[in-house]
Protein backbone atom coordinates (compact mmCIF):
# COMPACT_ATOMS: atom_id res chain seq x y z
CA UNK A 1 0.00 0.00 0.00
CA UNK A 2 2.53 2.28 1.00
CA UNK A 3 4.96 2.36 -2.19
CA UNK A 4 1.55 2.28 -4.38
CA UNK A 5 -0.02 5.62 -2.00
CA UNK A 6 3.48 7.65 -2.29
CA UNK A 7 4.07 7.30 -5.81
CA UNK A 8 0.49 7.88 -6.84
CA UNK A 9 0.93 11.11 -4.25
CA UNK A 10 4.07 12.24 -6.70
CA UNK A 11 2.41 11.79 -9.83
CA UNK A 12 -0.74 13.92 -8.97
CA UNK A 13 1.42 16.65 -7.31
CA UNK A 14 3.80 16.97 -10.47
CA UNK A 15 1.12 16.54 -12.87
CA UNK A 16 -0.45 19.79 -10.39
CA UNK A 17 2.47 21.85 -9.80
CA UNK A 18 2.85 22.24 -14.12
CA UNK A 19 -0.09 21.91 -15.28
CA UNK A 20 -2.93 23.04 -13.00
CA UNK A 21 -1.36 26.30 -11.58
CA UNK A 22 -1.65 30.26 -11.92
CA UNK A 23 -4.15 31.69 -14.18
CA UNK A 24 -5.59 28.11 -15.30
CA UNK A 25 -6.45 27.60 -11.50
CA UNK A 26 -7.87 30.58 -11.12
CA UNK A 27 -9.80 30.06 -14.08
CA UNK A 28 -11.00 27.00 -13.03
CA UNK A 29 -12.45 28.13 -9.64
CA UNK A 30 -14.21 30.91 -11.51
CA UNK A 31 -16.00 28.46 -13.83
CA UNK A 32 -18.57 27.38 -10.94
CA UNK A 33 -17.13 23.72 -10.16
CA UNK A 34 -17.31 21.90 -13.28
CA UNK A 35 -14.80 22.02 -16.31
CA UNK A 36 -15.92 18.68 -18.50
CA UNK A 37 -12.05 19.60 -20.30
CA UNK A 38 -10.42 19.23 -17.20
CA UNK A 39 -12.34 16.12 -16.08
CA UNK A 40 -11.76 14.63 -19.59
CA UNK A 41 -7.81 15.36 -18.90
CA UNK A 42 -8.15 13.67 -15.18
CA UNK A 43 -9.22 10.06 -16.81
CA UNK A 44 -7.46 10.30 -19.82
CA UNK A 45 -4.53 10.52 -17.09
CA UNK A 46 -5.89 7.40 -14.95
CA UNK A 47 -6.96 8.84 -11.97
CA UNK A 48 -10.68 7.84 -12.12
CA UNK A 49 -10.02 4.19 -12.53
CA UNK A 50 -6.65 4.31 -9.37
CA UNK A 51 -9.43 1.79 -7.34
CA UNK A 52 -11.20 0.44 -9.63
CA UNK A 53 -10.31 -3.84 -10.59
CA UNK A 54 -8.45 -4.95 -12.98
CA UNK A 55 -10.69 -6.90 -14.62
CA UNK A 56 -12.82 -4.29 -14.82
CA UNK A 57 -9.68 -2.11 -16.98
CA UNK A 58 -8.72 -0.21 -13.50
CA UNK A 59 -5.24 0.35 -12.13
CA UNK A 60 -6.46 -2.23 -9.33
CA UNK A 61 -5.21 -0.20 -6.27
CA UNK A 62 -7.34 -0.02 -2.83
CA UNK A 63 -9.25 3.31 -1.50
CA UNK A 64 -6.98 3.48 1.12
CA UNK A 65 -4.31 3.79 -1.71
CA UNK A 66 -5.75 7.00 -3.16
CA UNK A 67 -6.32 8.80 -0.47
CA UNK A 68 -3.23 10.94 -0.97
CA UNK A 69 -4.45 12.23 -4.02
CA UNK A 70 -7.16 13.74 -2.38
CA UNK A 71 -4.82 15.54 -0.03
CA UNK A 72 -2.85 16.86 -3.36
CA UNK A 73 -6.39 18.15 -4.63
CA UNK A 74 -7.07 20.24 -1.97
CA UNK A 75 -3.84 21.49 -1.35
CA UNK A 76 -3.71 23.06 -5.03
CA UNK A 77 -7.24 23.73 -5.32
CA UNK A 78 -8.33 20.86 -8.07
CA UNK A 79 -12.40 21.34 -9.22
CA UNK A 80 -14.12 18.59 -10.22
CA UNK A 81 -15.82 15.46 -9.25
CA UNK A 82 -12.70 13.57 -8.14
CA UNK A 83 -14.63 12.45 -4.96
CA UNK A 84 -17.42 10.81 -6.98
CA UNK A 85 -15.45 10.03 -9.88
CA UNK A 86 -13.19 7.57 -7.69
CA UNK A 87 -15.45 6.28 -4.89
CA UNK A 88 -18.06 4.97 -6.75
CA UNK A 89 -16.53 3.30 -9.56
CA UNK A 90 -14.56 1.44 -7.37
CA UNK A 91 -17.73 0.51 -4.65
CA UNK A 92 -20.14 -0.37 -7.39
CA UNK A 93 -18.65 -3.59 -9.05
CA UNK A 94 -21.46 -5.40 -9.35
CA UNK A 95 -24.25 -3.97 -10.91
CA UNK A 96 -26.92 -6.66 -10.27
CA UNK A 97 -29.76 -5.74 -12.85
CA UNK A 98 -28.40 -2.81 -13.65
CA UNK A 99 -26.18 -2.56 -17.38
CA UNK A 100 -23.53 -0.36 -16.65
CA UNK A 101 -21.38 -1.03 -19.38
CA UNK A 102 -22.01 2.70 -20.17
CA UNK A 103 -22.37 4.63 -17.33
CA UNK A 104 -19.84 3.62 -15.13
CA UNK A 105 -16.80 3.11 -17.98
CA UNK A 106 -18.33 6.93 -19.31
CA UNK A 107 -17.04 8.52 -15.79
CA UNK A 108 -14.06 6.46 -15.45
CA UNK A 109 -12.74 6.75 -19.04
CA UNK A 110 -14.14 10.07 -20.64
CA UNK A 111 -14.84 11.78 -16.63
CA UNK A 112 -18.28 12.38 -17.11
CA UNK A 113 -19.72 13.02 -13.72
CA UNK A 114 -21.49 10.35 -11.49
CA UNK A 115 -23.91 12.14 -9.10
CA UNK A 116 -24.13 10.45 -5.41
CA UNK A 117 -27.79 11.37 -3.95
CA UNK A 118 -27.44 11.21 -0.56
CA UNK A 119 -29.89 12.53 2.13
CA UNK A 120 -27.34 11.14 4.62
CA UNK A 121 -25.22 14.37 4.14
CA UNK A 122 -26.27 15.61 7.69
CA UNK A 123 -28.05 15.40 10.60
CA UNK A 124 -28.62 18.22 11.68
CA UNK A 125 -30.08 19.56 8.88
CA UNK A 126 -31.71 17.21 7.53
CA UNK A 127 -35.46 18.39 7.61
CA UNK A 128 -33.62 20.76 4.81
CA UNK A 129 -31.91 17.99 3.14
CA UNK A 130 -34.65 16.02 2.15
CA UNK A 131 -35.50 12.43 1.71
CA UNK A 132 -35.85 9.40 -0.87
CA UNK A 133 -38.53 6.45 -0.48
CA UNK A 134 -38.36 3.29 -1.94
CA UNK A 135 -41.71 1.92 -2.13
CA UNK A 136 -42.09 -1.69 -4.61
CA UNK A 137 -39.10 -0.31 -7.11
CA UNK A 138 -40.62 3.05 -7.59
CA UNK A 139 -38.13 6.26 -5.86
CA UNK A 140 -40.43 9.28 -4.76
CA UNK A 141 -38.34 12.45 -3.14
CA UNK A 142 -36.15 14.91 -3.02
CA UNK A 143 -32.58 15.81 -1.66
CA UNK A 144 -31.63 19.98 -1.66
CA UNK A 145 -27.95 19.69 -2.19
CA UNK A 146 -26.22 16.69 -4.73
CA UNK A 147 -22.81 17.55 -6.14
CA UNK A 148 -22.73 17.64 -10.15
CA UNK A 149 -25.73 16.03 -10.40
CA UNK A 150 -27.07 18.27 -13.16
CA UNK A 151 -23.58 17.10 -15.61
CA UNK A 152 -24.45 13.15 -14.49
CA UNK A 153 -24.24 10.18 -16.26
CA UNK A 154 -25.89 8.45 -13.67
CA UNK A 155 -27.10 8.98 -9.85
CA UNK A 156 -26.27 6.55 -7.09
CA UNK A 157 -29.56 7.32 -4.62
CA UNK A 158 -29.81 6.31 -1.53
CA UNK A 159 -33.17 5.86 -0.35
CA UNK A 160 -35.47 4.57 2.45
CA UNK A 161 -37.71 1.07 1.89
CA UNK A 162 -39.64 -0.69 4.34
CA UNK A 163 -36.51 -3.23 4.94
CA UNK A 164 -34.08 -0.11 5.34
CA UNK A 165 -31.52 2.04 3.40
CA UNK A 166 -30.83 0.74 -0.17
CA UNK A 167 -28.56 2.02 -2.92
CA UNK A 168 -30.48 2.53 -6.49
CA UNK A 169 -29.26 3.41 -9.83
CA UNK A 170 -31.02 6.17 -11.98
CA UNK A 171 -30.61 7.62 -15.23
CA UNK A 172 -30.96 10.89 -15.36
CA UNK A 173 -33.25 11.22 -18.62
CA UNK A 174 -35.79 9.03 -16.98
CA UNK A 175 -39.15 10.04 -16.99
CA UNK A 176 -40.03 11.56 -13.43
CA UNK A 177 -36.15 12.91 -12.72
CA UNK A 178 -36.01 16.52 -12.39
CA UNK A 179 -32.89 18.58 -11.48
CA UNK A 180 -32.54 21.94 -10.82
CA UNK A 181 -28.67 23.81 -10.62
CA UNK A 182 -28.08 26.04 -8.10
CA UNK A 183 -25.58 28.24 -6.92
CA UNK A 184 -22.53 26.78 -5.02
CA UNK A 185 -20.31 28.33 -2.00
CA UNK A 186 -17.71 25.88 -2.77
CA UNK A 187 -15.94 27.68 -5.68
CA UNK A 188 -14.38 23.98 -6.76
CA UNK A 189 -18.19 22.04 -6.96
CA UNK A 190 -21.46 22.36 -8.95
CA UNK A 191 -24.51 21.56 -6.61
CA UNK A 192 -28.08 20.82 -7.89
CA UNK A 193 -31.42 19.61 -6.65
CA UNK A 194 -32.77 16.49 -7.43
CA UNK A 195 -36.65 15.60 -7.13
CA UNK A 196 -37.59 11.84 -8.13
CA UNK A 197 -41.36 11.12 -9.04
CA UNK A 198 -42.29 7.49 -9.36
CA UNK A 199 -38.95 6.90 -11.10
CA UNK A 200 -38.04 3.01 -11.38
CA UNK A 201 -35.50 1.37 -9.85
CA UNK A 202 -34.12 -1.50 -8.18
CA UNK A 203 -31.79 -1.96 -5.75
CA UNK A 204 -28.12 -2.90 -6.33
CA UNK A 205 -26.52 -4.97 -3.85
CA UNK A 206 -22.31 -5.67 -4.83
CA UNK A 207 -21.48 -9.31 -4.33
CA UNK A 208 -19.85 -10.32 -0.43
CA UNK A 209 -22.07 -7.16 0.56
CA UNK A 210 -25.04 -5.78 1.47
CA UNK A 211 -27.00 -2.87 1.09
CA UNK A 212 -26.15 -1.48 4.83
CA UNK A 213 -22.67 -2.47 4.61
CA UNK A 214 -22.39 -0.57 1.02
CA UNK A 215 -23.87 2.64 2.82
CA UNK A 216 -21.87 2.83 5.31
CA UNK A 217 -18.99 2.17 3.01
CA UNK A 218 -20.41 5.28 0.61
CA UNK A 219 -20.37 7.11 3.45
CA UNK A 220 -17.61 6.31 6.03
CA UNK A 221 -14.96 7.08 2.54
CA UNK A 222 -16.67 9.76 1.78
CA UNK A 223 -15.70 11.55 5.15
CA UNK A 224 -12.41 9.95 5.11
CA UNK A 225 -11.57 11.52 1.92
CA UNK A 226 -12.98 15.04 2.45
CA UNK A 227 -11.13 14.56 5.17
CA UNK A 228 -8.26 14.06 3.56
CA UNK A 229 -8.77 17.01 1.09
CA UNK A 230 -9.60 19.26 4.10
CA UNK A 231 -5.80 18.45 5.00
CA UNK A 232 -4.34 19.50 1.71
CA UNK A 233 -6.15 22.81 1.96
CA UNK A 234 -5.12 23.58 5.24
CA UNK A 235 -1.26 22.50 3.75
CA UNK A 236 -1.77 24.59 1.09
CA UNK A 237 -3.25 27.85 2.94
CA UNK A 238 -0.49 27.07 5.34
CA UNK A 239 2.16 27.11 2.32
CA UNK A 240 1.24 30.39 0.89
CA UNK A 241 0.74 32.19 4.02
CA UNK A 242 4.69 31.34 4.89
CA UNK A 243 5.96 32.53 0.88
CA UNK A 244 3.29 35.56 1.92
CA UNK A 245 5.18 36.44 5.01
CA UNK A 246 8.92 36.08 3.51
CA UNK A 247 7.75 38.30 0.77
CA UNK A 248 5.59 40.85 2.69
CA UNK A 249 8.08 43.65 4.22
CA UNK A 250 7.29 46.46 7.08
CA UNK A 251 9.94 48.85 8.56
CA UNK A 252 12.50 47.14 5.96
CA UNK A 253 12.23 43.68 7.08
CA UNK A 254 9.88 40.60 6.13
CA UNK A 255 6.92 40.76 7.95
CA UNK A 256 7.60 36.71 9.03
CA UNK A 257 11.15 37.68 11.00
CA UNK A 258 8.10 39.30 13.66
CA UNK A 259 7.81 36.63 16.82
CA UNK A 260 3.96 37.36 17.12
CA UNK A 261 3.64 36.10 13.36
CA UNK A 262 6.25 33.06 13.94
CA UNK A 263 4.07 31.97 16.82
CA UNK A 264 0.40 31.94 14.82
CA UNK A 265 2.50 30.29 11.82
CA UNK A 266 3.84 27.83 14.06
CA UNK A 267 0.56 26.92 15.61
CA UNK A 268 -0.66 26.45 12.02
CA UNK A 269 2.29 23.92 11.26
CA UNK A 270 1.46 22.47 14.45
CA UNK A 271 -2.12 21.66 13.46
CA UNK A 272 -1.72 21.01 10.03
CA UNK A 273 0.86 18.28 11.03
CA UNK A 274 -1.22 16.30 13.62
CA UNK A 275 -4.48 16.38 11.28
CA UNK A 276 -2.07 15.20 8.52
CA UNK A 277 -1.01 12.35 10.51
CA UNK A 278 -4.51 11.35 12.09
CA UNK A 279 -5.91 11.00 8.01
CA UNK A 280 -2.53 9.27 7.54
CA UNK A 281 -3.54 6.60 10.63
CA UNK A 282 -6.94 6.39 9.24
CA UNK A 283 -6.23 4.84 5.70
CA UNK A 284 -3.62 2.41 6.67
CA UNK A 285 -6.21 1.23 9.74
CA UNK A 286 -8.99 1.52 6.71
CA UNK A 287 -8.32 -1.81 5.00
CA UNK A 288 -8.77 -4.01 8.41
CA UNK A 289 -10.94 -2.61 10.34
CA UNK A 290 -15.31 -3.57 10.22
CA UNK A 291 -17.43 -1.60 8.49
CA UNK A 292 -18.56 0.25 12.03
CA UNK A 293 -14.89 0.68 13.25
CA UNK A 294 -13.99 1.99 9.63
CA UNK A 295 -17.41 4.46 10.26
CA UNK A 296 -16.40 5.68 13.58
CA UNK A 297 -12.79 5.88 12.49
CA UNK A 298 -13.57 7.80 9.24
CA UNK A 299 -16.33 10.31 11.18
CA UNK A 300 -13.07 11.39 13.75
CA UNK A 301 -10.81 12.15 10.98
CA UNK A 302 -13.71 14.45 9.45
CA UNK A 303 -14.41 15.88 12.68
CA UNK A 304 -11.08 17.04 13.53
CA UNK A 305 -10.29 18.13 9.81
CA UNK A 306 -13.53 20.01 9.59
CA UNK A 307 -12.60 22.03 12.67
CA UNK A 308 -8.61 21.98 12.01
CA UNK A 309 -8.64 22.90 8.36
CA UNK A 310 -11.26 26.43 8.77
CA UNK A 311 -8.39 27.33 12.32
CA UNK A 312 -5.60 26.88 9.81
CA UNK A 313 -7.45 28.92 7.39
CA UNK A 314 -8.27 31.62 9.23
CA UNK A 315 -5.06 32.04 10.47
CA UNK A 316 -3.76 32.41 7.26
CA UNK A 317 -6.78 35.01 6.55
CA UNK A 318 -5.63 36.64 9.47
CA UNK A 319 -1.47 36.70 8.55
CA UNK A 320 -2.38 38.01 5.28
CA UNK A 321 -4.74 40.81 6.71
CA UNK A 322 -7.38 42.75 4.25
CA UNK A 323 -5.82 41.49 1.49
CA UNK A 324 -6.82 37.81 2.72
CA UNK A 325 -10.43 38.53 1.73
CA UNK A 326 -9.60 39.33 -1.64
CA UNK A 327 -9.51 36.42 -4.41
CA UNK A 328 -6.37 38.60 -5.54
CA UNK A 329 -4.56 35.71 -3.36
CA UNK A 330 -5.34 31.58 -3.52
CA UNK A 331 -5.55 31.99 0.90
CA UNK A 332 -9.71 33.47 0.11
CA UNK A 333 -9.89 30.25 -2.29
CA UNK A 334 -8.31 27.90 0.28
CA UNK A 335 -10.78 29.34 3.36
CA UNK A 336 -14.34 29.32 1.32
CA UNK A 337 -13.26 25.28 0.16
CA UNK A 338 -12.77 25.07 3.83
CA UNK A 339 -15.98 26.23 5.10
CA UNK A 340 -17.93 24.75 2.72
CA UNK A 341 -16.49 20.68 3.08
CA UNK A 342 -16.82 21.52 6.91
CA UNK A 343 -20.45 20.87 6.45
CA UNK A 344 -20.16 17.66 4.41
CA UNK A 345 -21.19 14.48 5.51
CA UNK A 346 -20.86 16.87 9.36
CA UNK A 347 -19.13 19.22 10.97
CA UNK A 348 -17.37 18.72 14.54
CA UNK A 349 -20.29 19.31 16.56
CA UNK A 350 -22.64 17.28 14.41
CA UNK A 351 -19.82 14.08 14.61
CA UNK A 352 -18.97 14.07 17.86
CA UNK A 353 -22.31 13.65 18.57
CA UNK A 354 -22.79 10.74 16.21
CA UNK A 355 -19.32 9.06 17.71
CA UNK A 356 -20.81 8.88 21.06
CA UNK A 357 -24.36 7.18 19.33
CA UNK A 358 -22.35 5.10 17.35
CA UNK A 359 -20.41 3.91 19.98
CA UNK A 360 -23.55 2.96 21.60
CA UNK A 361 -24.79 0.51 18.31
CA UNK A 362 -21.65 -0.80 17.57
CA UNK A 363 -23.23 -3.78 16.27
CA UNK A 364 -24.09 -3.46 12.42
CA UNK A 365 -27.77 -3.62 11.64
CA UNK A 366 -30.06 -2.69 8.64
CA UNK A 367 -31.56 0.11 10.74
CA UNK A 368 -27.87 1.33 12.21
CA UNK A 369 -27.84 4.31 10.69
CA UNK A 370 -31.31 5.28 11.56
CA UNK A 371 -30.31 4.15 15.17
CA UNK A 372 -28.35 6.78 15.69
CA UNK A 373 -29.54 9.59 13.76
CA UNK A 374 -32.66 9.33 16.06
CA UNK A 375 -30.26 8.80 19.07
CA UNK A 376 -28.02 12.28 17.78
CA UNK A 377 -31.84 13.97 16.89
CA UNK A 378 -32.73 13.02 20.75
CA UNK A 379 -29.62 14.76 22.11
CA UNK A 380 -29.79 17.52 20.48
CA UNK A 381 -33.44 18.21 20.99
CA UNK A 382 -32.77 18.05 24.70
CA UNK A 383 -30.10 20.25 24.72
CA UNK A 384 -31.71 22.92 23.05
CA UNK A 385 -34.00 22.46 25.69
CA UNK A 386 -31.99 23.13 28.57
CA UNK A 387 -30.64 25.99 26.79
CA UNK A 388 -34.33 27.43 26.75
CA UNK A 389 -34.66 26.54 29.95
CA UNK A 390 -34.56 30.32 32.36
CA UNK A 391 -31.65 30.01 34.65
Amino acid sequence: MADDSAQYDRAVDEYLTRDYDGDRRRTMLRSGGWQPELAAELADLGWYALAVPEAQDGLGGSLSDVGGIFVQSGRHLLVGPLLENVLLPALLQRPGDWDLAVAIPNAVKAGVPLALVDPGIAADWSHDVGSIVMTGNRLDGSVAAVRFADQASLLVVIADSDTGSVVCLVDPDEDGVHIEALSSADPAIALARVELSGVRSDAIVPVGSDDSDLITRIRAWSRLFIACELTGLAQGSLEVTVNYLKQREQFDRPIGSFQALKHIAADMHTRWAGLHNLCLAALTDADSATPTEFDILAMSAKAHAAETAVAVCEDAIQLHGGIGFTTEREVSWFYKRALALRAWYGDELELHRKIGAALLFRESSPDRDRDINDAVASKATIASQFKETPA
